[in-house]
């Protein structure tokens, strides 16, 4: 008898984990579904499955994306201004990880004379939301640049003189939700 209420148990779980689809994705971040339906402890869909950026009704789904890698990692500043250049012995944007709502716009602006001509501003075509990017490339001799971000995304950026289009050194990242 107690063989098979083990037998049992074993075809209950794999039924939980067949439902739940293993956590399994189709290659997207998020998914339709959700973390319970009817009938079991877990939905079609799971965590992750077919959809885009968002879970349906749900929030923008934190996508790591180097430097920043920890939703926590990233700041929310009243005037949305990252500020760029020297700051003691380090080149630094300020905050290099920041988070805005879909249609802000963003400043970056020089720290005292540094301007685009000593950190030139590039977009990421190797990390993060590469399509639609709206930073273009800065190199002018100006201290101040604002972009409009309209739509969700994790959009990286980086000084073409002291960082990497891989998130390097001084580089960062804008979370648009």
């Amino acid at each position: 008898m107690p063989q098979r209420q083990s037998i049992g148990v074993v075809f209950w779980t794999l039924g939980l984990v067949l439902a739940s689809g293993c956590g399994s994705s189709n290659g997207s971040k998020s998914g339709s579904g959700g973390a319970s339906a009817p009938g079991g402890a877990s939905g079609s869909g799971g965590a992750t499955g077919t959809g885009g950026t968002t879970s349906t009704g749900g929030a923008p789904v934190f996508t790591a994306v180097t430097p920043c890698n920890a939703a926590t990692d990233y700041a929310t500043v009243a005037d949305n201004t990252i500020n760029f250049g020297m700051m003691g012995a380090d080149f630094v944007y300020m905050p290099k990880c920041l988070k805005v709502t879909a249609g802000a716009t963003v400043t970056f602006k020089g720290f005292g004379i540094e301007t685009f001509s000593n950190h030139p501003l590039a977009p990421s075509d190797k990390i993060g939301t590469v399509a639609g990017n709206p930073i273009t490339e800065t190199a002018e001799p100006s201290n101040t640049k604002t972009f409009t971000f309209p739509t969700a995304g994790a959009y990286a950026f980086f000084c073409e003189f002291h960082g990497s289009d891989l998130g390097d050194a001084m580089a960062g990242v804008i979370w648009v939700q």
